[in-house]
């Protein structure tokens, strides 16, 4: 890729950025989260990432999903 198609896209990345207001005392609560609350922060976190991507929504067929289930030993 070049330096003139890198700027260009960093241009474009930059042009659509999100920026959400606050106010001060109203952050979110940074400490860690288990079990079911983190598999709900991780899909929200993961959608909202990849809507501002500005990709489409991948279809895949459940048998096609790009995961591994590990046995606990």
């Amino acid at each position: 890729m070049s330096d003139e198609e890198r700027r260009a896209r960093a241009d474009a990345r930059r042009a659509s950025m999100v920026l959400r207001r606050g106010r001060l005392g109203d952050e979110v609560d940074l400490s860690p989260v288990y079990g079911v609350d983190a598999i709900a922060l991780a899909t929200r976190l993961s959608a909202e990432s990849w809507a501002m991507s500005g990709l489409p929504d991948p279809v895949l067929a459940r048998r096609d999903l790009p995961v591994r289930f590990v046995r606990r030993a």
